[in-house]
């Protein structure tokens, strides 16, 4: 069994099978090191990360921004994976969505399933491709967070909160306009 950070210490042999492909998409791996990060930036692999960067890095994004109220800053982007942590061009961005939600928890986690299907599609149809990256503007940066910064009394203090669907909505519709997402993607289904 693969354990967090495990995959650091395989072998290009043991890993050898899985790397035989067209496209490397890269979602929920720890810091990748060594041999294979360099292996997959030659390849041009693509990273999804669970936040709208350049604005939240780190761990645990779009918690943070639900609970920094920046709903609008809750979603995903889509980059090149690089050397540096969450810091690679931008291909695009996944625009958050209530549709579907009913919690708060939802709403984080409806971003992971349109990152998704988003990605697929792009990959699906070679649009992905034509895509001209750009570099993260890191002075846009609102938090950079490790494991260590999500304590007990920050979960506590969020729980207590018990944020409803139509306070997020709310939040979204007064700060829809308040930054340019990079060619986003909207999602559109409800299921």
């Amino acid at each position: 069994m693969i354990k967090s950070g495990d995959l650091n210490s395989l072998s290009r042999k043991i890993l050898e099978p899985a790397l035989d492909s067209d496209v490397y998409v890269i979602f929920g791996a720890s810091f990748i090191k060594g041999w294979l990060i360099d292996f997959l930036v030659k390849r041009k692999a693509i990273n999804i990360h669970m936040g709208m960067s350049p604005y939240y890095r780190g761990s645990s994004c779009n918690f943070w921004s639900v609970y920094d109220n920046n709903f609008h800053l809750t979603g995903a982007t889509i980059h090149m994976l690089s050397k540096g942590l969450d810091s690679g061009d931008m291909l695009y961005h996944v625009a958050p969505t209530t549709k579907g939600c009913s919690t708060s928890f939802d709403f984080t986690m409806m971003t992971v399933k349109s990152a998704h299907e988003s990605l697929v599609s792009r990959i699906a149809d070679k649009s992905i491709f034509s895509f001209r990256p750009v570099t993260q503007n890191k002075s846009q940066a609102i938090r950079y967070t490790r494991n260590a910064d999500f304590t007990d009394d920050i979960a506590k203090s969020f729980l207590e909160r018990n944020l409803s669907i139509e306070e997020i909505e709310e939040g979204l519709s007064k700060n829809k306009d308040s930054i340019e997402l990079y060619k986003p993607y909207y999602r559109l289904a409800d299921d």
